[in-house]
């Protein structure tokens, strides 16, 4: 069904697509070695999975990253948190500070509208840092990375079964 143009999706696509791309982009980060390379100095990471966005930099060292790509990454690292830190906020703002999962089915339909374009926002300037960073990288290590992601099912969807 459309409406405005738009394909009208259910509550639980919107939030098990959510859910992936989360998943996905995490996932992405982290397996580009931007985990901070002092954890000690950096401040607390945002919430979600426990080693995704901060963590010990050397369970990457499989990628060879040099001091130098890491410094760079860092810096599209603490960008990309610097261009999301006003939409996470304008999310909290929205929903009360609580979780989408915690919503109920009717808040989750009535916030979406406004929710989906800050998202949308989100996952863009995460592409946009990925693109970033894939370019520091060598074709060696661009190599590398797409068979550890083959690996791990981290392709934009869901892993292979």
């Amino acid at each position: 069904m459309r409406r405005g143009g738009t394909k009208v999706r259910s509550v639980a696509d919107l939030h098990t697509e959510e859910a992936q791309m989360r998943t996905m982009l995490c996932s992405l980060i982290a397996a580009l070695g931007i985990a901070a390379t002092a954890p000690a100095q950096q401040p607390a990471p945002p919430a979600g999975p426990p080693g995704m966005m901060g963590g010990d930099s050397a369970e990457f060292e499989w990628l060879g990253l040099t001091a130098d790509q890491r410094a760079k990454i860092k810096a599209i690292r603490d960008q990309l948190q610097q261009q999301n830190a006003p939409l996470r906020e304008q999310v909290r703002q929205i929903t009360g500070g609580r979780s989408f999962r915690d919503l109920s089915p009717a808040a989750r339909d009535s916030l979406l509208p406004k929710l989906q374009p800050i998202r949308d926002q989100m996952m863009e300037n995460g592409r946009k840092a990925h693109e970033q960073i894939e370019a520091l990288l060598t074709p060696e290590q661009r190599k590398k990375l797409a068979q550890h992601m083959r690996e791990h099912g981290m392709r934009g969807g869901p892993p292979p079964d």
